[in-house]
């Protein structure tokens, strides 16, 4: 399935998901948003950005938040970059 393209922002937060999964918003707000400089508002729009291009998927936790993990594993993530410059 061929997703849409990624900018250079969702690109480095998708890499942080896939390394971090499964993560909430507020997870990824502090650890990957502060050193960013990023609001957490920020985050949450990227992250959901990527879930409708259909990178990251959600779902519940027990406590009722959503957790964030990826559609795609680094390698595939890495294809489909080089692919684009062919």
């Amino acid at each position: 399935m061929k997703r849409p393209p990624l900018g250079e922002q969702e690109l480095a937060l998708l890499r942080y998901v896939i390394d971090h999964a499964p993560v909430s918003v507020s997870e990824a707000a502090e650890e990957y948003g502060k050193a960013q400089g990023l609001a957490r508002t920020t985050v949450l729009t990227v992250m959901e950005r990527l879930r409708k291009k259909g990178y990251l998927e959600r779902a519940r936790d027990d406590g009722g938040a959503y957790r964030y993990s990826p559609c795609v594993s680094q390698a595939e993530l890495l294809r489909s970059l080089v692919g684009d410059f062919t």
